[in-house]
């Protein structure tokens, strides 16, 4: 199903749903977005009802994150033995794609079926001061009761690559308020502790006897309040993922489970702790509103000893999924 979600510049843009069995999705043209997520009838994605408050909020609500998610400190990494500087939008250093990632791009619908679509954007040479022509594409598909991303990409010259979905989950339902009581596990044993700027030091660190500890499912509030998180204002911290099966998170008030898998090798858990008053889809959003698990690459670790590296080679394709799984 498509409807009308917004008009800018004349342009109209649009939401589509997709369906199958009790998994439905509506995703718009604009940053390639999760608007809405409806497990059994309930919303558990925040969202926003015009582009314009979309980019009011700041949050990156539901969107395709490009060309890389996270940070690159201070904007500068070398390839093939050329320096580059990158668009700095958060500090001094380089976040989610820059001052105009692809969260803030308008996307083309290139396939679509009742519980399928596939959207591409091209990316210039020098778009935010990257390398290459790049050809993306995301596909989201809503099968037994899963909501699967792909993400494909290709390149006229190396550069670097690592897209993620942002969206805010809530099982309890987007318009509950917090998200503090849902449950939740992590299937990591490090986590990379960072410095003042959200920058990893390159240290692994165990989560054992932390506030970071996850192996275990635990309502997200149990430790929200150490220490350790005041600086982040909750959970802001990359995982190093055990194996393609990231996290499990649940809800006693719906009853709604998730299951989380991708083949990215680390996982951003944040909790909202920066929202304030923003005006979502069924009224405000505020601290704790939702919680994000995004996929990704060590964050800054094309200047990392230690860590794999997001690295995409000239004219050779390359996949990444997430994969969401409801029961």
């Amino acid at each position: 199903m498509k409807k009308l979600y917004d008009e800018i510049n004349g342009k109209q843009i649009y939401l589509y749903t997709l369906k199958d069995a009790n998994v439905e999705v509506d995703i718009c043209e604009a940053g390639a977005r999760i608007n809405a997520l409806r497990v059994n009838g309930v919303d558990i994605a925040l969202g926003f009802n015009s582009v314009s408050d979309y980019l009011k909020s700041g949050c990156y609500a539901g969107a395709t994150i490009g060309r890389l998610v996270n940070r690159i400190a201070n904007g500068r990494f070398t390839l093939n033995g050329k320096d580059y500087q990158l668009n700095t939008n958060s500090g001094k250093n380089h976040l989610h794609g820059g001052n105009e990632g692809f969260d803030k791009k308008l996307f083309s619908v290139i396939e679509l079926t009742d519980n399928c679509i596939k959207m591409q954007y091209k990316s210039y040479d020098g778009e935010e001061n990257y390398p290459g022509n790049l050809n993306f594409t995301v596909k989201f598909t809503v099968e037994n009761n899963s909501l699967i991303i792909e993400y494909h990409a290709v390149s006229d010259k190396d550069t670097l690559w690592c897209p993620t979905n942002h969206t805010y989950f809530n099982l309890d339902g987007e318009q509950s308020g917090v998200c503090l009581n849902n449950l939740l596990r992590i299937n990591a044993n490090y986590y990379t502790p960072v410095d003042g700027g959200l920058i990893p030091t390159g240290n692994k660190t165990a989560v054992n006897g932390t506030p970071l500890d996850f192996l275990s499912l635990k309502r997200i509030c149990e430790d929200i309040n150490a220490e350790k998180l005041a600086a982040t204002l909750g959970y802001d911290h990359n995982f190093i993922l055990n194996d393609e099966h990231a996290a499990h998170a649940e809800s006693e008030v719906t009853g709604i489970k998730m299951d989380f898998d991708t083949d990215m090798p680390c996982l951003q858990l944040y909790t909202g702790g920066q929202l304030n008053s923003v005006t979502g889809k069924s009224g405000i959003y505020n601290k704790y509103a939702g919680f994000c698990l995004e996929p990704q690459y060590c964050p800054n670790a094309i200047n990392m000893h230690g860590f794999e590296k997001p690295i995409l080679l000239k004219n050779k394709s390359k996949t990444h999924f997430i994969r969401l799984t409801f029961t």
